[in-house]
């Protein structure tokens, strides 16, 4: 089958069963699933994502000891399979683990273990969504009862589970309205929280004239039929119970998806249930009201009759103040086109379920090039992913004006129309996408053919055993020390300007200098000492150059382009893969080079700082601008970058000492940089080190550090390791 499968693209389904039998531990999932993922891509080369391993689960109402144990090992045997093959997917027919009990302890046990599954990190489910109840929404006696079977927590847990679900109908029927002690406002919320349409129009009734019934002061309102609605009153109320009710419930619905509580279908429900509200709501408010948010038009591509996906985020838009324009399905590539200039959109969604279809996004945006417009276009759907659409952003080798985002569901469609709707936030948000789009085109990844690793060897006889493993924070640099590593050259040379550099990204407002300080400018240059030495006085006495940092070293292997970062205290469990470009020419140089390769005897080290001087040098430059002191907030940005390099080096120097590394070894590598162009790849550096919560630290989206006067660095300690470019 394993040549069928590669030949045709195709995925396979792999049990973890051998020649021994099924495996029921952990440790026989794992390694059945290691051979068979050995022979599917080193003998016959296939792709690790074309494997889905079922680690296979048993009943666990046999009540016998060893069976008790099985659903434990198959949730590990996920995790442990996920972790050791990067790239391969797992799939699970859920409800094996409850077969043999009564259908009502069926249900509550496998929408149980599919939750835990699914934090265990399984792709796929077989299982029935009529009988999955979200895991938010068991009651508590149950979910405890079913997990401590599950987990095998104690030895008469299937006695207990079963004991309990004998008397099931008996407190079902004498179970009460959990909303009637509830306001209507919080009823509403939890129809929509709970995907209970009934009712809504008269939990909204109830809430509307609640509303104005405060607001004018009146005990008997006329809120009844034959009333004339809207009026001023009634309109904001309403509007008040989407934006404080409706809204926060289906975020809420959002957040339980995003963490996997939820599944689709459930969301769906409560979307409909969410409609349903909105559109009784509707008939209180004024015309006028939630509208100018912006225009957008969806459409499933041509040949594609999937529209779920589309209907859904159509609903969380217009739910949301969006005028929405759904064209439907099968919509060919002119009809999105003329249609979208017609209504004047502000965003095009488009949606395609099969990879076939998907091929008709870039011609949409290539139609929109040809005719010189620049709406932004996002794309989803279940055979796209955000490469996708980073590829297709290109027309020619130039990135489409108007942007190609890539959504992974409704919710975080909503939130890229909602920045697109912001300048600030639109601007940030698409030379983010713009930035990463082209990083994509060089030559990263495992998969690029052409291309050939570099002479470097890695040996574990040069790795550096670290004084501890994981991160830590200095909350403060001693400002005098970091001075000591200021390199005035490059200050005065090439951030001040002194030798003709305007600085890089600092020429308008070195025009401003200039035009301010005009033939003075040329005497500037001598008084730079005493400018630096008054200028540190004051930092030391004001507190505006606060330096910190967060530090940690890391086990790590190589794999092709990528490093592999580990949990210190699981190292066969992967944190983050750092993907680096590779040289096209010269000596095919990748920073992964440098570190042992996934499969060596030895782990190897990476280590990674994250430094900055605080917000106080931005906070002082921006009042500085505000009172047009161009020239000294000039001075003061310069002084604040190259600190900011100045306690990288102080740091560096430490780490080096305690790695026990020559003043000739080890080299330090900032994104954006070089051989690291990718700042996106920040947000990983983020993950691992407690940048935000520790130093206050956050990133834009295009993966920039703020405060600006920050920066990340990754510590090399090869022997051979030399800065380069790709």
């Amino acid at each position: 089958m394993l040549p069928l499968v590669r030949d045709y693209g195709a995925a396979t389904i792999a049990l973890t069963i051998d020649e021994q039998g099924m495996a029921r531990t952990a440790d026989r999932k794992l390694e059945i699933a290691g051979k068979i993922h050995d022979i599917a891509t080193r003998e016959f080369g296939l792709r690790p994502d074309a494997l889905i391993f079922d680690a296979l689960t048993f009943t666990l109402a046999t009540g016998d000891a060893e069976s008790a144990g099985t659903a434990v090992e198959t949730l590990e045997g996920i995790k442990r399979i996920k972790a050791a093959l990067p790239g391969v997917l797992t799939s699970l027919g859920v409800s094996n683990v409850s077969y043999g009990f009564k259908p009502a302890a069926r249900w509550v046990l496998n929408s149980v273990f599919l939750y835990h599954s699914v934090q265990a990190g399984l792709d796929m489910a077989i299982v029935n969504p009529k009988q999955v109840t979200p895991y938010a929404d068991i009651p508590a006696a149950q979910r405890d009862l079913a997990e401590d079977l599950l987990f095998n927590r104690r030895p008469d847990a299937a006695a207990r589970f079963i004991a309990f679900f004998e008397g099931a109908k008996q407190r079902q029927a004498a179970a009460v309205d959990p909303t009637a002690s509830m306001s209507p406002a919080e009823r509403l919320r939890w129809r929509i929280l709970h995907r209970q349409p009934e009712g809504c129009e008269a939990d909204i009734d109830a809430v509307v004239a609640e509303g104005v019934r405060e607001i004018t002061g009146i005990a008997n309102f006329p809120m009844q039929p034959g009333y004339t609605y809207p009026n001023a009153d009634t309109s904001r109320v309403a509007a008040r119970v989407l934006n404080e009710v409706l809204l926060p419930a289906m975020k809420e619905v959002g957040d339980r998806f995003g963490c996997g509580e939820l599944i689709l279908p459930f969301v769906l429900q409560s979307a409909e249930a969410m409609k349903r509200a909105v559109t009784h709501l509707e008939r209180y408010l004024e015309k006028t009201e939630g509208i100018g948010k912006g225009r957008v038009v969806l459409a499933t591509v041509y040949g594609d009759v999937h529209d779920i996906g589309k209907n859904l985020i159509k609903t969380i838009l217009a739910n949301n103040g969006y005028e929405v324009h759904d064209l439907g399905k099968q919509v060919p590539v002119h009809d999105v086109v003329e249609r979208a200039v017609a209504l004047k959109a502000d965003v095009i969604g488009l949606s395609a379920l099969l990879v076939s279809t998907s091929r008709q996004m870039p011609l949409v945006v290539r139609e929109l090039d040809r005719r010189g417009l620049a709406v932004p276009v996002l794309v989803g759907g279940a055979a796209i992913n955000r490469e996708f659409g980073r590829d297709i952003t290109f027309v020619d080798e130039r990135p489409y004006a108007g942007g190609v985002l890539y959504c992974r569901d409704a919710f975080e469609g909503l939130e890229t129309v909602d920045r697109l709707a912001d300048p600030t936030a639109r601007r940030e948000l698409l030379e983010g996408e713009r930035r990463a789009a082209r990083v994509r085109r060089l030559p990263v990844g495992l998969d690029d053919a052409t291309i050939v690793r570099s002479a470097i060897e890695a040996r574990a006889t040069d790795v550096p055993v670290p004084p501890f493993w994981g991160a830590r924070t200095v909350a403060s640099l001693p400002l005098d020390e970091v001075f000591r590593h200021l390199n005035e050259l490059r200050l005065f040379k090439t951030t001040w300007g002194g030798g003709g550099s305007q600085g890089r990204g600092d020429a308008a407002l070195m025009g401003k200098v200039r035009a301010q300080s005009k033939p003075e400018w040329k005497g500037l240059r001598a008084d730079f000492a005493d400018r630096l030495a008054r200028m540190k006085q004051e930092a030391a006495a004001d507190g505006w150059l606060a330096p910190a940092a967060v530090y940690g070293y890391f086990p790590a292997q190589s794999e092709g382009n990528q490093i592999l970062v580990f949990d210190p205290d699981d190292r066969s469990k992967v944190l983050v893969r750092f993907s680096f470009p590779r040289q096209r020419g010269e000596d095919r140089l990748c920073l992964a080079d440098y570190f042992l390769p996934v499969g060596s005897a030895a782990m190897d080290l990476v280590a990674l700082q994250v430094v900055t001087v605080g917000p106080g040098a931005t906070a002082r430059f921006d009042a500085m601008d505000a009172r047009h002191e161009y020239s000294e907030a000039f001075f003061l940005h310069g002084l604040a970058v190259q600190t900011a390099e100045a306690a990288t080096e102080h740091l560096f120097l430490r780490m080096r000492g305690e790695l026990g590394l020559p003043p000739d070894r080890g080299v330090r590598f900032a994104w954006g940089f070089g051989a690291l162009p990718d700042v996106a790849e920040h947000r990983k550096v983020f993950d691992l080190l407690p940048a935000e919560k520790d130093l206050a630290m956050t990133l834009t989206s295009a993966g920039q550090l703020i405060p600006e006067q920050s920066t990340a660095t990754l510590l090399v300690h090869h022997p051979a390791a030399h800065y380069f470019k790709v």
